[in-house]
């Protein structure tokens, strides 16, 4: 009885073993066929105004900071990004407690479409094509409504640029 054990331990053992033997450290969702991305500068045609240029400088930044991906010119990156900004709806969230129409906090949501293209023996073709992504960002209107989405501005192109990132390196 006790060989029998002895030898159901060591297969044990040797199987649990060989199950991490091919198993390899790395980043989530690093691609070995591409390194690169160019970001085309983004199309708004949304009601928000001032997002084109800090959302392309926000895009940028998040993936230059994602450690596997390199932001390159348009000719010498592997992918092209095209990033277009399609609505903003604006909704209240919470109304004054002295005047009910008049909004205290709105939500603010953002759709927009990206489409990734990637070089291959000179050609463009496309990894995904208008992926559809939504970010909501709440803004408190105390001081009026269009200041504070002003200053609002930084942290939903922020927001915008992350989602877009994680859209680029996930595994699909």
């Amino acid at each position: 009885m006790r060989p029998f054990l002895h030898t159901l331990l060591c297969i044990g053992i040797i199987i649990s073993l060989a199950s991490c033997a091919s198993y390899q450290m790395g980043q989530p969702g690093e691609s070995d066929s591409y390194r690169s991305v160019y970001v085309k500068p983004i199309r708004n045609d949304s009601t928000y105004p001032l997002l084109k240029a800090s959302l392309t400088a926000s895009l940028r930044k998040a993936i230059s900071n994602t450690g596997f991906l390199d932001v390159a010119t348009s000719k010498s990156a592997d992918t092209i990004l095209e990033t277009r900004v399609t609505s903003v709806s604006r909704e209240i969230a919470a109304v004054s407690s002295i005047d009910v129409g008049r909004g205290r906090k709105y939500e603010l949501e953002f759709e927009t479409l990206c489409t990734l293209y990637q070089k291959v023996g000179g050609q463009l073709e496309p990894v995904f094509v208008n992926r559809r992504i939504n970010v909501k960002q709440d803004i408190f209107a105390d001081s009026g409504q269009v200041n504070a989405e002003h200053q609002a501005g930084p942290e939903i192109a922020r927001k915008i640029a992350q989602r877009v990132t994680e859209s680029i390196i996930s595994t699909w």
